[in-house]
């Protein structure tokens, strides 16, 4: 009986789509100035349609948080965090990443989280997003204080575990 070939094998009996000439040519020509600045343009263009996609995404948060959804939180915030910083919202990318540290260690020990930590942090991710200009002027001493928050809740959370 012949054995069934494994994911990896199937996948290398597939000729190259390039070759890898017309590969490196391409590649080269995505990192180019040329195309960078385009897509820069580009993205620029975009940006307010991708803040109210942050937007979106924030009174969507919201609503799960207020539901105790807590695995939609997660993925909620996971997106804000992958989005912000594309819409030119740098600080709520990075108060969002904090949340989903926290978010995302807290349910490997099994634990639901400690409301306030994330009402603090769902807070300032709202706020953020709708106020661009305190966003630029406190949005990393904000984020900064959010993690340490996260570090020392995490630091309880693991000494009461190991005690």
């Amino acid at each position: 009986m012949r054995k069934r070939p494994s994911a990896a094998e199937t996948i290398c009996d597939y000729p190259p789509l390039l070759s890898k000439a017309r590969s490196r040519q391409a590649m080269n020509l995505l990192r180019s100035p040329e195309t960078l600045n385009k897509a820069k343009r580009i993205i620029a263009l975009k940006t307010g349609e991708l803040r109210g996609a942050v937007l979106e995404l924030v009174a969507r948060v919201e609503d799960a948080a207020r539901a105790g959804d807590w695995a939609l939180v997660y993925d909620t915030t996971h997106e804000i965090r992958g989005l912000a910083g594309t819409a030119g919202l740098n600080a709520t990318g990075r108060i969002a990443n904090g949340l989903c540290h926290y978010l995302d260690t807290v349910a490997r020990l099994g634990m639901v989280p400690d409301v306030p930590v994330a009402s603090l942090h769902l807070d300032a991710i709202a706020r953020s997003a709708r106020t661009e200009d305190e966003a630029a002027q406190h949005g990393d001493a904000v984020a900064q204080q959010l993690a340490a928050l996260v570090a020392r809740k995490l630091a309880e959370i693991k000494d009461s575990a190991t005690a």
